[in-house]
């Protein structure tokens, strides 16, 4: 039979001019999804009904990679977390003067082969992320968001802002 190469290997680009990884995005697959960009580390929230997601990554020129984490609870109380890697690309929609992420997802140690992962950035929206990468309802003080804290253990699936990445988020 033929040699399997597999797809060609996803190199960065530049940055188009203006482009930056932080916003308000929207996907018919995973939802809203808020980022932030500062330097090259971004992290991010996702939310559609029963789903809700974190990712974090690295970007260089026009291109993140990430690892993104998933709860997903559709029995009440039972969720299941799942984990794995993937990538966006930006590009500049000139015709729709939009700004769009282009990638795909996958399981475990792949960052492709889940599907695709494309998002339009929502022009008007304010990323509701804090300098921690924690959810906030957009408003300037300082109180916790609606999120619930059970104190003390730490628990693998709390999507509360705590971070796995050695510090790498601590400056954002």
């Amino acid at each position: 039979g033929c040699p399997k190469d597999g797809p060609p290997p996803i190199t960065a680009k530049s940055m188009p001019e203006g482009g930056t990884f932080t916003g308000v995005w929207h996907s018919p697959q995973y939802g809203e999804m808020h980022m932030r960009q500062n330097g090259s580390a971004v992290i991010g929230r996702y939310t559609k009904d029963e789903r809700s997601g974190r990712i974090q990554g690295s970007a260089q020129g026009d291109l993140m990679r990430f690892e993104w984490k998933e709860k997903k609870e559709i029995i009440s109380g039972r969720s299941v977390t799942t984990k794995g890697h993937g990538y966006f690309r930006i590009v500049h929609d000139d015709v729709e003067n939009t700004w769009k992420l282009l990638g795909e997802w996958g399981n475990d140690a792949e960052e492709r082969g889940g599907g695709p992962w494309n998002v339009i950035k929502s022009p008007r929206a304010k990323v509701m992320l804090d300098s921690s990468g924690n959810a906030t309802d957009g408003s300037s003080d300082d109180e916790p968001s609606n999120e619930s804290s059970s104190g003390g253990e730490e628990d693998e699936n709390d999507f509360s802002g705590r971070d796995s990445s050695g510090g790498a988020l601590d400056n954002l």
